[in-house]
């Protein structure tokens, strides 16, 4: 059989042809809800884009400085381990380099039960020292440096891939994830990675957590204007889902 002519609505056709009763869009706005990553994929040619951070109430997502090579939680940790479960349903995991430098983070899922997502890490300049933990082989992971830098070598679980930083980086970022055939992503960080992304105008989620931490002075969290989707609370935290319909 011609698989051409079981989609764009031939195949309807068909077993109308046939007399067969068929009733269409029965839990459309469900089927579309779940299938989400897929069409986007599929009608946009990039992946599925879900941004994230955690934010205090006065609108900073970390310190200027810090004392040591970890993260300055925000958030509590039951949104914590809720991040870990969204890493474990998506394909890819995406920070810039400021993020790397700042936390050195794993990137995996350790909160919760499921695969670890592939790390995408950008590296334009190249300074992130080979024993960060992202680059330590136990996970896929994409390394994203720009074009005018000599071209890295394949290592285990190392991927390098070579990118324009100059302009619509966004946009280049997505197309190398295609060619991976990356069909979601989170964004986790920092500002200026998750601003690129909002000022290109390619996302699909924002996932905002708000604690009552306040930091007074810090790094401004991303700006942007969506409709919330959905907001609830977790313990002392509010978590609002933004979509960028």
């Amino acid at each position: 059989m011609d698989t051409n002519s079981l989609v764009a609505g031939k195949g309807i056709e068909r077993l109308e042809n046939a007399r067969i009763n068929v009733t269409v869009g029965v839990l459309e706005t469900e089927c579309l809800e779940h299938h989400k990553r897929f069409f986007t994929v599929q009608n946009t040619k990039r992946p599925y884009i879900i941004l994230k951070w955690a934010q205090t109430k006065d609108g900073f997502i970390a310190p200027i400085s810090k004392d040591e090579q970890k993260p300055v939680w925000i958030s509590n940790q039951y949104s914590q381990q809720l991040v870990h479960k969204w890493r474990s349903e998506e394909h890819a995991i995406l920070v810039g380099t400021n993020t790397v430098v700042a936390d050195n983070p794993k990137l995996n899922v350790r909160s919760w039960s499921g695969n670890n997502p592939v790390r995408v890490v950008l590296d334009a300049n190249c300074r992130l020292d080979k024993n960060v933990n992202v680059f330590d082989g136990s996970v896929e992971t994409l390394v994203l440096v720009d074009s005018r830098n000599k071209k890295q070598e394949i290592r285990q679980n190392l991927i390098f891939e070579q990118i324009d930083f100059s302009e619509n980086i966004a946009n280049q970022i997505c197309e190398v994830l295609q060619k991976h055939k990356i069909q979601s992503v989170i964004i986790e960080g920092g500002s200026q990675t998750l601003q690129t992304f909002i000022d290109e105008n390619i996302w699909d989620e924002a996932r905002v957590f708000t604690s009552e931490v306040s930091f007074e002075s810090g790094v401004v969290a991303p700006q942007f204007s969506a409709n919330v989707f959905s907001e609830e609370k977790i313990k002392n935290d509010s978590l609002r889902i933004y979509r960028n319909d």
